[in-house]
């Protein structure tokens, strides 16, 4: 299980960083379509070792992208995954070969950003405690999953594929995203422009017991009020909700839920239903509380706004820093 995870936070967290390749390929699809469909040969029958691509003066080569596509799919394709993809033989690799270009556009990223910022006197990455989590978490996948990696070569473009990425990250927390932050003006603003997200229609909350039959609902019906009602859910009700909670459902608002709790909404608080029919079973429910209509003010809204407003400008820097990098790191390739 521990190797699974860990597969899984190779692939999903190291291929990209806060945009990402969506990021990279929306601000430079031009340019590293020009290197792949000018210099970069088809990836079928392509020779060992053949450099792709340089970013400034590292390369990377057929080998290094085949060894990320493959930790890629076996990732994808291994014991424990929870939508396994079928061994599909040689089928597989076609269908899977243009996730070949995402994987490329992640690894100049990377190195592109990686060979940026070390231009930043002013962020020491001498520092050898910015290497301490990358390489405890290095370490940690070569102890969960060694058959992933067996040679020194895969051993060390895992570890600098981890040290990039949290070097990366660090920059980004440091010098990208403190420019990030969201002015009263912004959020101002924001609430001005999108109302509708804090307008919050009528809500409930109610207890249910559920039965299976008419007639143990009957019975129950005749004997449940409003001081035993939890213990009767947590005895009878055929819902998960019933033994753990006490039959308790909610907050809701009309169509979050199945029809047949719309009835919520036209009762009292301590008020029990008649039994009400689903295709879940016969539903007893009573109403718990019933929260009106609400708008929240720009006080209230503030930290939900605060936050999306952070998350764009953080983004935006990022593009602003993605798009230096790219103007200032040559992306070149030996095939012309």
């Amino acid at each position: 299980m521990g190797g699974s995870i860990m597969k899984r936070r190779l692939i999903t967290g190291g291929i990209c960083f806060t945009g990402g390749i969506a990021v990279w390929l929306a601000l430079n699809g031009h340019k590293i379509s020009e290197v792949r469909e000018r210099d970069v040969p088809s990836f079928d029958n392509l020779n060992r070792g053949s450099i792709l691509v340089e970013v400034a003066d590292t390369p990377i080569n057929s080998d290094d992208l085949e060894w990320e596509y493959n930790l890629h799919t076996k990732g994808m394709t291994g014991t424990g995954e929870m939508t396994p993809i079928p061994d599909l033989g040689s089928k597989l690799e076609k269908e899977l070969s243009p996730l070949k270009q995402s994987l490329l556009a992640g690894m100049i990223e990377r190195k592109l950003l990686f060979k940026y910022l070390q231009q930043d006197r002013k962020f020491d990455l001498e520092d050898p405690s910015r290497f301490t989590s990358c390489l405890k978490e290095w370490q940690t996948a070569l102890e969960s999953s060694p058959e992933l990696f067996q040679t020194n070569h895969s051993k060390e473009l895992l570890k600098n594929r981890l040290c990039e990425r949290s070097i990366i990250l660090q920059y980004t927390e440091a010098r990208i995203f403190p420019l990030a932050t969201a002015t009263d003006g912004q959020i101002t603003e924001y609430y001005k422009n999108h109302q509708p997200e804090f307008r919050h229609p009528p809500r409930a909350t109610i207890r249910q017991v559920v039965l299976a039959d008419e007639g143990t609902a009957k019975k129950i019906k005749r004997e449940i009020n409003q001081r035993n009602f939890q213990e009767m859910a947590r005895q009878h009700s055929i819902t998960p909700e019933g033994a753990g909670d006490g039959g308790r459902v909610g907050p809701f608002a009309k169509g979050e839920v199945p029809a047949v709790f719309d009835v919520s909404f036209e009762m009292q608080p301590g008020q029990i239903s008649e039994i009400l029919k689903s295709t879940y079973g016969f539903h007893i429910i009573m109403l718990q509380d019933k929260r009106p209509r609400h708008e929240l003010s720009l006080k209230e809204a503030t930290p939900k706004i605060r936050a999306i407003v952070t998350a764009k400008r953080k983004e935006e820097e990022y593009r602003k820093w993605l798009e230096a990098a790219l103007n200032s790191i040559p992306i070149t390739s030996p095939r012309s």
